[in-house]
């Protein structure tokens, strides 16, 4: 996604990018217009309101709330797996997601030609990889979705775990992510939390990074991802967590510091006391 900006005095119009796909916002409407005249030579087709965006559906009301959801797209991804009427999952994984995968060694086989593709078989994973990938706006997903990194070789514990994800999505389809409006003028609040499981991985005990940047108390980033190194202990696993979310704090106050938007002073919560006393002496 690209972010693209124009200002002439107090007036701002504000362009999103990706790919073919333009949102387009401004101060006020007749800058919206304005803007798509002006772009009228490249044959960009103008649909008002947005109420799709990269498979989300964008809702907005008399309220100043924005919601996004991806009911549609769930229910899509269910049908194509026979998965329509399942019971519902509380939670996307469980404790054996951080088994040893050296003990999980059965692989998916292989499509069978003779009776024609199993619910497991390997291009039936590959398409399920791609369809968790299009549910942008779950934030319960990101430990889950790890599952999908193999690719090459995945298991039958791996298909098992994407089955479960799958069952969850059913039953929580209708969650949504919501943003309200704030006062023209206002400072926005933007706040960071981390956390780390310590030596999660029990291949190579590398520690596991958690955490979320809020905007006005909605999401907008999320990231649970391996660390680089091993860590020697939870505090520098707590620590290594905090300055990622601290890099994208920074990142996004930048960003709003550049259209002009005026911005809280950011709070960063960590929950372990030795990282924190390092922090505040670096």
């Amino acid at each position: 996604m690209c972010l693209y900006f124009k200002h002439d005095g107090s007036d701002m119009v504000v362009v999103g990018v990706y790919v073919d796909d333009l949102l387009a916002t401004a101060t006020h409407e007749e800058l919206v217009d304005k803007f798509f005249e002006d772009m009228a030579v490249l044959s960009i087709k103008n649909l008002i309101y947005v109420s799709r965006f990269l498979g989300m559906r964008v809702h907005y009301d008399d309220h100043h709330v924005y919601e996004l959801d991806q009911e549609v797209a769930i229910d899509e991804l269910l049908r194509k797996f026979g998965m329509e009427n399942v019971h519902g999952e509380r939670a996307p994984i469980g404790k054996e997601c951080n088994d040893n995968p050296a003990l999980q060694e059965e692989l998916l086989p292989a499509v069978d030609k003779s009776t024609g593709p199993r619910f497991g078989d390997f291009n039936l994973w590959s398409t399920a990889c791609c369809g968790l990938h299009a549910i942008p706006d779950r934030t319960s997903l990101s430990q889950s979705t790890k599952a999908t990194r193999q690719t090459h070789q995945p298991r039958l514990a791996d298909w098992e775990l994407c089955k479960r994800v799958l069952r969850y999505l059913s039953g929580s389809k209708s969650v949504k992510l919501r943003m309200k409006g704030c006062n023209s003028g206002a400072a926005l609040r933007l706040e960071g939390f981390s956390d780390a499981d310590f030596a999660a991985d029990k291949t190579n005990r590398k520690s596991v990074t958690g955490g979320v940047v809020l905007l006005n108390g909605m999401p907008i980033l999320w990231v649970c991802k391996k660390q680089g190194g091993v860590a020697l202990s939870t505090m520098e696993a707590e620590f290594t967590a905090a300055s990622h979310i601290c890099r994208e704090l920074l990142g996004f106050r930048q960003l709003l510091l550049e259209i002009r938007l005026s911005v809280e002073p950011m709070p960063l919560m960590v929950d372990n006391q030795a990282a924190i006393k390092q922090l505040r002496t670096e």
